[in-house]
Order: structure tokens, then C-alpha cells, then sequence
């Protein structure tokens, strides 16, 4: 009589991802209880007046990312080799953050921060996810400001271009406004400049890195995801100068006051809001697909 194999259990769906919800946590607070310091330092909201303050899109995006489009990555693996793979990211995160303490403006806690990710992901998770989870990782890197630091140097050099394409259908109206630089000025009325606060640096990166995630999971052909990216990032450059040129008109037409009142009640955050919808709506059209 032959003997029955033991069947072997597998485990069900609801019990990994349990386990895959509860690393994620441990990752999640593991990170933030270390890096507290550094995630405090960052602006919660992105401010027109300062161009840095772009990375307050960064660390909840890369959660998006996480759970919308890599949730079926998360295995949690019980290989002990991973931890062996883990140390190193961790060691080296941790001298890079001791470092970053003697040196605070040097930025070196916020480079080693994927790096312990990286560890944190092969701690709690496995070497199979971070495989996976590369680009997240790497998305991370975004945080470091001097990533940036060529384009915020343009930002005079921005301004005055946007003045200019302001200053066309102006001239072409044939309205009595005149420009000296960035300062538009009619008769006795009180000046407008053009200020590098109307063209916020900081709204157009964390536009750039909002998305990026989307453009990068995206089903679909490079070039498209290219064609959609920068189509949006110009899109939302192209809304701040209908927005100074609205202010303009308002104020030749209606006064200071509300032209002033119309600038602050449709900024830059709300242009970006209108461009991160739109941008979305518009995914099908550039030939690509999100399977969330």
C-alpha cells in the first residue's frame, strides 16, 4: 500500500499580504524614527519663494508609487542572506548620516536616506523586492537639492524669458503699456514686476518629479512617456504666464487691488493642482496606459 505525500500548504493571498502591509509599516516607521531630523527640515507644502521646497512632493509620492504600482513586489522573503546584504547599505547610510551631523549643510543625510531604504527594503522584504523596487530607490535621490542647483541658478534668467512672452500679445494688443525689464508700468498707474516668485522654480521641479513615477511605470513607448512628460512640465510654465499676463490685463483694465487679489487667489499651487489633473486625464492621449 502506497503511502500518501503530505500535501504541502501554501499560503494564502490575504496572509502574505499581511505580511507585506506590516513590513511596509516597520520600513515606513524604522525610516522616519531615523530620519527624523531630515523629513522635519522639509517644507510641507511647496512655496513659490523658495525652489528647494519641491521635495515636499518626493516622500509621499514614493508611497504612492509603492502601494499603487509595485504592491505585488512586496514579498516578504525569510532568506537570512539578505541580511547579510542589508548591513552594508545600513553601515554606509549610518556614516553618511553621523557625517551629515559634523557637516549639517552638507546634504549627506539626505544621499545616504535611499541607501538605508535599500537596506530597509532587504531587511523587511527581500533581495527579489529591492530588485524590483530600483526605481523608487533611485526616485529617492530626487531629495538632494544640488541635483537642481544648474536650473535654480537659471531662475533670473527664466523670469526675464517669461516677461518677454508675456510682453508679446501685450504689444500686439496695441495697449499703452510700456516695460522696462520685468516692470510693466502705464501713465500714472502703480507699476507690476515681474517677479521670480511669479514663476515658481519650485512648483515646475515638483511637477517634473510628480510625474516622473507616473511617466516611468507607464505601459507604452519611451518617446511617448518623454512627449507627455515635457508637454506638462512647459504646460504648467505656459498657465504661469497666462496667469501674470490675466493679472496684467486686470490691472490695466481694473486696478492694482484686484489684479493683486486675482495673483494670490489663483498662485502657483492651484495652477500646479489644475496641471497634476489634467496631466493624468490626458495619459491615454499620449498612447500610454497605468494599470494600477
Amino acid at each position: 500500500m502506497m503511502k500518501k505525500k503530505p500535501v504541502r500548504k501554501v499560503k494564502k493571498p490575504h496572509a502574505e499580504w499581511k505580511f507585506a502591509v506590516i513590513s511596509l509599516l516597520l520600513l515606513v516607521i524604522f525610516t522616519l524614527s531615523v530620519y527624523s531630523r531630515t523629513f522635519s527640515s522639509l517644507k510641507l507644502y511647496i512655496d513659490d519663494a523658495d525652489p528647494y521646497s519641491y521635495r515636499a512632493i518626493i516622500p509621499p509620492m514614493f508611497l504612492i508609487t509603492l502601494i499603487f504600482f509595485y504592491r505585488n513586489d512586496l514579498k516578504v522573503g525569510k532568506d537570512a542572506t539578505k541580511l547579510l546584504f542589508a548591513l552594508p547599505f545600513l553601515i554606509l547610510a549610518a556614516i553618511m548620516l553621523f557625517t551629515s551631523n559634523l557637516h549639517p549643510y552638507s546634504g549627506l543625510d539626505v544621499l545616504s536616506l535611499p541607501l538605508f531604504v535599500a537596506g530597509g527594503i532587504l531587511l523587511f522584504f527581500s533581495i527579489a523586492t529591492l530588485e524590483k523596487l530600483l526605481f523608487p530607490v533611485l526616485y529617492l535621490f530626487l531629495l538632494w537639492t544640488p541635483l537642481f542647483q544648474p536650473l535654480v541658478s537659471t531662475q533670473l534668467g527664466i523670469t526675464n524669458f517669461t516677461s518677454d512672452i508675456v510682453s508679446i500679445p501685450i504689444m500686439l494688443s496695441g495697449l499703452p503699456i510700456e516695460r522696462d525689464g520685468n516692470i510693466f508700468y502705464s501713465g500714472s498707474k502703480i507699476s507690476l514686476e515681474v517677479v521670480p516668485e511669479c514663476v515658481p522654480l519650485g512648483a515646475m521641479i515638483a511637477l517634473f518629479c510628480f510625474l516622473l513615477p507616473f511617466a516611468y511605470v507607464a505601459g507604452g513607448e519611451t518617446k511617448n512617456k518623454l512627449a507627455w512628460l515635457i508637454t506638462w512640465v512647459i504646460g504648467g510654465w505656459l498657465l504661469n504666464v497666462v496667469r501674470i499676463l490675466v493679472v496684467l490685463l486686470i490691472w490695466y483694465y481694473s486696478g492694482i487691488s484686484l489684479a493683486l487679489q486675482v495673483f494670490h487667489s489663483v498662485g502657483g499651487n492651484i495652477i500646479f493642482d489644475i496641471v497634476l489633473i489634467a496631466s493624468l486625464l490626458s495619459i491615454s492621449l499620449f498612447r500610454l496606459e497605468l494599470r494600477l
